[in-house]
């Protein structure tokens, strides 16, 4: 087990009794899936019988949490383990772990499954029964209670309870929130069916349901549950939350300082009477949220949020803030903390700024459970607007200013729909501008056949950087490969595989993190891949993943594949107009002779702009084929990469393996230098001009030197450097009546071909002086010696 905090994000791996480890599986089963948990709960303090629904379950090896927890198969089920549709875990919680959304995952000698969400919760866990779709039908509960159900298409669940004359009883569902496709609304009725009142999309909570109600009369009370759209089915799910719980939204304030001690209070609909909590917020850099959870004085059960941790210093707003003139003070960079709990409230805050300094300030409300929508205004000091924060559609506000001069400023927060209430509570952090790229990977589970490979695709957002990023994997098992991936230049999405060795072992859960850097100069930019886009795909597009899973990406190991493929070499060279060929050679099992197709992945947006590959099948019973990568003068330079997804069947299986990614380097098809060397060229003399050609592995052909922008009277030899030579030497000849002077614009220019493509390229100015031709010596006449005039 990993024994890690309740505060932390990342969950142990619970080790299941050895009585799973005797189960085998056929070599075709599938990695385990996870469609449904009942109860969707487990007990803080307390040790639950979980059911885990799905298929691929048998042969379990463990079982992880997001949070702290031991588990065996339960005792109680007879050969529990081995169906591949379910199995029951006996859960124990410790006591302080808080309320809260969850997850956990399957792991088997197949791999690990995909995050099935859950709850740990403090009330008692009932499922729904019979035929309780009517007021008359509504099944009996007692209060207080949390009740596993799943909404029939064109039907509704009802509940009976009994409260007593003054009684406050909250009602909570959790459904889009868990990740299920119910859209839920609750009505409150009198055992009668009159309607008391009802909730649908409370806000803040990502259309779930909830609300409080105070019971005026002693009596027996119905509640009802349907999805809006009267549909339903097995996806339906929901938790219903009965007790005197308060219903929170949001802590407050939202946010709280790494490594600190913090007495956090919560904001929502119904939070009277709620004890604060001090939180031990952990000092882990890796730790960015966690769950807190809290109940009203006196109370058996608990509402709950997720706090944000940060480095920076955390700021409450003072009122009176409604005007300029009482704005609260703060340091820039301090996390601002507000609420807007009266009609018409509007926040300000002062700080002073510097001449050239930029600020963003950003906004966390609704992804956190607030249903705030800012509306974000920087003014100066005497309350004239300077910036206005644009409308930011389904994404929480934010704003970027640059200060013209040193001075104070105000920034206007309030709410864009002017809404206010207990709930209506916000962070922003104020930040240096963002620059780099933020990355989100297609998958959070990574099932890697023993010596296989397995793939996913990473999409960059970029912001202000548009250089290759280079993606690695964190956390892998001794003996693994992470092949190197590049998204290009300009690029936004690259396919990242990973391959573990043949002997790793089967049955492990092992967290990994997917981490990206780009360099520009010297400034080195770093991301860690969220898993947003997998857990809303595999979980009805639910509108906001829980902020502590946001990264939780696990690798899981399955047995061997009947065939394995690499590549040679590990980067292939080319560039425009030129093509380059990589050898694909696949291992196969004995008795495996299957052909196998390969393609590109992903078909449409694997290759660079104009790249384009001949892919061909492996035949059956080959061990290579080679596939040619061509471009086009259109085609970008940089350092890209590449993935072949390889397909074969035999008999009714189908098995897929990735070809691990290989580099894709694009480079001009030759460049060259060119060096006169530091003596003139004299009239009427000749000079030799070194060029040194550096050809792209792809071109070997013959190139024809030019050279321009010689002096007057100077004439350069046409020169030719052969196919597969890398120099050559052009005689420069200088007439005698030639310019003399120096010219530091000399280029020579290399022209080439690859079958009907025209190449060229020139070489950097060179510099070349031309001396006057030194004048002959005058012969010296001999002196008349004396004996001569004799």
């Amino acid at each position: 087990m990993l024994n890690r905090s309740w505060l932390r994000t990342l969950g142990p791996l619970v080790l299941v009794s050895a009585v799973a480890l005797v189960v085998t599986a056929p070599a075709h089963a599938q990695a385990p899936a996870v469609t449904s948990i009942s109860p969707g709960a487990v007990a803080p303090g307390g040790t639950t019988d979980i059911t885990v629904r799905g298929s691929g379950l048998n042969g379990a090896t463990a079982l992880w949490t997001s949070f702290p927890a031991t588990a065996v198969l339960s005792p109680d089920v007879d050969k529990n383990g081995t169906a591949p549709a379910s199995t029951v875990y006996r859960v124990t919680v410790p006591e302080n772990v808080a309320c809260g959304v969850h997850a956990v995952r399957a792991v088997t000698d197949h791999g690990a499954s995909s995050l099935q969400l859950m709850l740990v919760d403090d009330l008692p866990s009932v499922a729904q029964q019979g035929s309780n779709t009517t007021a008359l039908t509504a099944q009996e509960v007692t209060l207080p209670v949390a009740i596993d159900g799943a909404v029939p298409n064109l039907s509704r669940h009802c509940y009976r309870f009994h409260a007593t004359a003054g009684q406050r009883v909250s009602f909570e569902v959790l459904a889009r929130r868990l990740g299920t496709a119910l859209d839920p609304v609750i009505r409150l009725l009198t055992a009668e069916g009159r309607e008391l009142t009802y909730s649908d999309d409370a806000p803040g909570l990502s259309g779930d349901s909830q609300l409080a109600w105070t019971f005026a009369e002693e009596g027996d009370y119905v509640l009802e549950i349907r999805d809006i759209r009267y549909q339903g089915g097995g996806n339906h799910r929901y938790r219903l939350r009965m007790g005197d719980f308060p219903c929170v939204n949001v802590p407050w304030p939202m946010q709280a300082q790494r490594g600190t001690q913090a007495t956090i209070s919560f904001a929502g609909s119904s939070v009277e009477e709620v004890q604060p909590v001090d939180v031990a917020v952990p000092s882990e850099p890796t730790v960015e949220w966690i769950n807190v959870s809290g109940r009203r004085s006196g109370g058996a059960s608990s509402g709950f949020a997720v706090l944000s941790v940060t480095d920076a210093p955390v700021a409450l707003e003072q009122e009176p803030n409604d005007k300029p003139t009482e704005a609260t003070r703060v340091e820039p960079g301090a996390g601002l903390n507000g609420r807007f709990e009266q009609p018409g409230d509007v926040d300000h805050w002062i700080f002073a700024g510097k001449k050239g300094q930029q600020l963003t300030f950003r906004s966390i409300t609704r992804r956190q459970g607030s249903p705030c929508d800012l509306y974000l205004r920087m003014l100066n000091d005497k309350g004239a607007q300077l910036a206005v924060a644009e409308d930011s559609g389904t994404l929480d506000a934010e704003l970027t200013y640059s200060f013209p001069a040193d001075g104070d400023y105000i920034l206007a927060v309030d709410d864009l729909h002017r809404h206010s209430g207990s709930a209506y509570a916000y962070s922003i952090q104020v930040l240096e501008p963002e620059k780099g790229f933020r990355l989100d990977a297609s998958a959070d589970v990574l099932n890697i056949p023993a010596g296989g490979t397995a793939h996913c695709t990473v999409t960059a957002v970029r912001k202000g950087y548009n250089g290759p990023i280079e993606l690695a994997v964190e956390g892998a098992p001794e003996g693994s490969t992470a092949h190197t991936v590049v998204i290009g230049p300009g690029q936004t999405t690259a396919v990242l595989t990973a391959t573990v060795p043949a002997d790793a072992e089967t049955g492990k859960y092992i967290p990994l993190k997917i981490v990206g850097k780009g360099t520009a100069g010297s400034t080195t930019y770093t991301s860690t891949a969220t898993v947003d886009a997998a857990i809303k795909a595999g979980n009805s597009g639910m509108p906001f993943v829980p902020l502590p899973l946001s990264e939780e990406l696990a690798l899981g190991v399955a047995p061997a594949p009947p065939f394995t493929l690499r590549t040679e070499p590990a980067v292939l060279v080319f560039g425009q107009s030129l093509s380059n060929t990589v050898k694909v050679i696949v291992t196969r099992t004995e008795g495996y002779d299957e052909a196998i197709t390969l393609a590109v992945e992903p078909a449409k947006t694997g290759l660079p702009a104009a790249v384009t590959a001949a892919v061909k099948p492996i035949p059956k019973g080959a061990g290579e084929i080679d596939v040619t990568f061509t471009a086009t003068d259109k085609s970008p330079l940089g350092q890209f990469s590449a993935v072949l997804l390889a397909t074969a069947k035999q008999g009714n299986v189908t098995t897929v393996q990735a070809v691990p990614a290989f580099g894709l380097t694009l480079e001009a098809p030759f460049s060259l230098t060119a060096d006169a060397g530091t003596d003139p060229l004299t009239q009427g003399g000749e000079l030799k001009l070194k060029v040194a050609l550096k050809r792209n592995p792809a071109f070997d052909g013959p190139v024809t030197l030019t050279v321009q922008n010689l002096p007057k009277g100077v004439t350069a030899a046409a020169t030719e450097i052969p196919k597969d030579a890398t120099e050559a030497e052009i005689t420069l000849t200088a007439a005698a009546d030639a310019a003399v002077g120096e010219v530091k614009n000399l280029v020579v220019k290399a022209d080439g071909k690859a079958g009907k493509a025209a190449l060229t390229a020139n070489a950097p100015p060179a510099a070349l002086k031309v001396a006057e031709k030194a004048a002959e010596p005058k012969k010296a006449e001999p002196a008349d010696s004396e004996a001569e005039k004799k």
